[in-house]
């Protein structure tokens, strides 16, 4: 199975469960979603120690400036509590601070959480009209078709970046046992994604390096280039 026939540019994949909506008349109607509720927000005065990671010369406020700028973003990143990660549709994302402090030695790994966020934050939400037609089945089949799209976006935003997919890899390995099968695809398929974003992105920066010379293409990010292997 070529891995490039699993990316999708379909919507975007946080999903809500149905939210029951009073008519007039008293009957519930079932509102569909493909957002997801967000975590329980915290300020920076009540994590401590952490905080200093979400300032402009922290590891998260540094990991945020880069991403943003690599895929022209404003995306902004708040604590929360637990230990997941996810980004609303007002692109603001939520890094579980027990995440965090799990992988503070690991810039690696964080850069790769939040560059599955970006890959999320980037892509196009289908009209809150059409989701209403949309079955649960569908909905989470869209959703996991937009979790793929996002995982390649990660592997190739962290080339960008100079970090490797070990990081990212290891943390959905050791996740395993936490993933639900409606919203991905297996580790090991997800892994081969990353790692599949990550070599075509690659591959455009080495054609870059022997078509022009840096001081005629002085920034490989600031150009588009056809990928058409």
């Amino acid at each position: 199975m070529r891995i490039d026939s699993l990316t999708s540019t379909a919507g975007h994949l946080i999903l809500r469960p149905p939210v029951v909506v009073r008519s007039r008349g008293g009957e519930g109607q079932e509102v569909k979603s493909l957002g997801e509720t967000p975590p329980i927000p915290l300020n920076l005065e009540d994590i401590g120690a952490l905080a200093k990671f979400f300032g402009p010369t922290g590891l998260v406020g540094r990991l945020r400036k880069r991403l943003n700028y690599l895929k022209r973003k404003k995306c902004i990143v708040i604590p929360a509590k637990g230990g997941n990660s996810c980004v609303d549709d007002e692109d603001v994302v939520y890094l579980g601070v027990d995440l965090l402090a799990a992988h503070l030695k690991e810039p690696e790994t964080l850069a790769g959480v939040l560059a599955h966020e970006w890959g999320h934050a980037c892509a196009l939400k289908p009209p809150q009209g059409a989701v209403q037609k949309l079955n649960w089945n569908q909905i989470f089949e869209l959703r996991r078709a937009h979790e793929t799209l996002a995982d390649e976006i990660a592997g190739r935003l962290l080339f960008m970046m100079g970090f490797t997919t070990k990081g990212l890899i290891r943390f959905l390995t050791e996740r395993k046992k936490d993933t639900h099968n409606l919203k991905y695809h297996a580790p090991e398929i997800r892994a081969r994604v990353i790692q599949y974003g990550f070599e075509v992105e690659k591959r455009k920066a080495e054609l870059a390096k022997r078509l022009f010379s840096k001081s005629i293409y002085p920034d490989q990010y600031r150009s588009i280039l056809l990928d058409i292997a």
